[in-house]
């Protein structure tokens, strides 16, 4: 019995498929959500700390 033999991907022609499995619908607003509130949290630490903020005083 004979393998099959799968194609090489012929980049940057095929990489258009990478969306059809990878469909940013599904992972961009989670992840935009939590870079959000990674630079929240951190710009929380830094404006409560006086030894970071020079406003503080």
């Amino acid at each position: 019995m004979a393998e099959q033999q799968i194609p090489r991907p012929r980049n940057p022609e095929d990489d258009w498929k990478v969306w059809l499995v990878v469909n940013p619908s599904t992972w961009l607003i989670p992840i935009l959500a939590l870079v959000l509130l990674i630079a929240l949290t951190v710009h929380s630490f830094i404006l409560t700390s006086a030894k970071y903020n020079f406003l503080a005083g």
